[in-house]
């Protein structure tokens, strides 16, 4: 999620890749578009390839996409939560069943603390599950980011973006605790408008990777099987972007370690292990993936495919577009 304020400054910034002639953007379509007003802010893809879709506004709802792949997708509104407004991150805790980060968010003046918790949406019991609060916050002001911890059942971290730390959170004992606070999760102090300081995080092949929007800066730590910092690890700098905003990211395709990063500014990056950046998607006034927020990469029958959620604009809604990546490590030069 980005900061609010600033945000027509920001979508003209521009994201340095490597040097070099950058090849032709990735083939994209449009999934499905929202109403003017609606921002996405993340989104899960299930076993079956359909996707699910938080919104940060106009209010607290989760939706599905069913057949994204197809010419044909079905949406549909799966519940709308009353007693909080928004809604953030979201991950699969178990086989079918989602955790997600819900709580009230001022526009001005960020998230509201006292007011938020992880749901659940279980449908591995009903196919049209209802909300579940499993996890007070108290202290969070801004959860954000939301990922699983691999091989353990029921188990989240999530990223406060406002103080600046992880939270390790048990759904089906309902406990929390923070499992990591360190100087380069936090905000900047003193700027204008809401500071966001951790954003997204992602467990890869043992390190729990993480951006940080103030800074623009994905870093990663070693953690154990149980999602804790590992005996002895220090947070390590992956790579400082050249951009104004840094969201979420994921792996892949697949076991790949491409990691597919958002910057709210238009615009969809890749970065390889050797450090090459590339802009794949959008870019400094494109229409493509207007403030994308969040990214996942399909299963069942669209491995391949790349869902971008975004947040639109003042002249449209939030939207799904699909970029294919199968040419993508036949254009990159690394």
């Amino acid at each position: 999620m980005r900061a609010f304020c600033g945000l027509v400054a920001s979508l003209l910034a521009i994201i340095a890749i490597a040097s070099g002639e950058a090849p032709a953007e990735l083939p994209h379509r449009l999934v499905h578009q929202f109403p003017v007003g609606t921002w996405i802010e993340n989104l899960a893809v299930r076993a079956n390839g359909n996707l699910l879709l938080t919104t940060l506004f106009p209010n607290a709802s989760l939706y599905e996409v069913a057949r994204p792949e197809s010419n044909s997708p079905a949406v549909k509104l799966l519940f709308t939560i009353d007693s909080v407004t928004s809604l953030l991150g979201i991950a699969e805790v178990f086989p079918d069943k989602f955790a997600f980060l819900g709580g009230n968010v001022n526009p001005t003046t960020g998230g509201i603390k006292g007011t938020w918790g992880v749901w659940t949406a279980d449908f591995s019991r009903d196919p049209s599950p209802k909300p579940n609060l499993a996890v007070s916050l108290p202290d969070a002001s801004l959860p954000n980011g939301l990922t699983f911890v691999p091989g353990l059942r029921d188990v989240a971290l999530a990223a406060d973006s406002t103080n600046g730390l992880v939270y390790r959170a048990n759904v089906q004992t309902g406990k929390a605790e923070v499992s990591q606070d360190y100087p380069e999760m936090k905000p900047a102090s003193g700027g204008p408008g809401i500071s966001i300081g951790i954003n997204g995080l992602h467990i890869h092949k043992g390190y729990l990777y993480f951006s940080n929007s103030a800074t623009h800066t994905l870093f990663k730590i070693k953690v154990n099987v149980d999602g804790t910092t590992a005996p002895g690890a220090k947070v390590e700098t992956v790579h400082v972007f050249d951009s104004t905003f840094l969201d979420d990211f994921a792996f892949g395709p697949e076991i790949a370690d491409t990691a597919w990063l958002i910057n709210n500014q238009n615009s969809v990056v890749t970065l390889e292990p050797n450090g090459y950046a590339r802009l794949v998607a959008g870019g400094p006034g494109s229409a493509t993936v207007p403030t994308d927020t969040a990214c996942e990469f399909g299963r069942g029958l669209s491995p391949l495919m790349l869902y971008v959620a975004t947040a639109g604009d003042s002249s449209q809604g939030g939207k799904i577009e699909a970029i294919d990546t199968s040419k993508y490590f036949e254009q990159s030069k690394f």
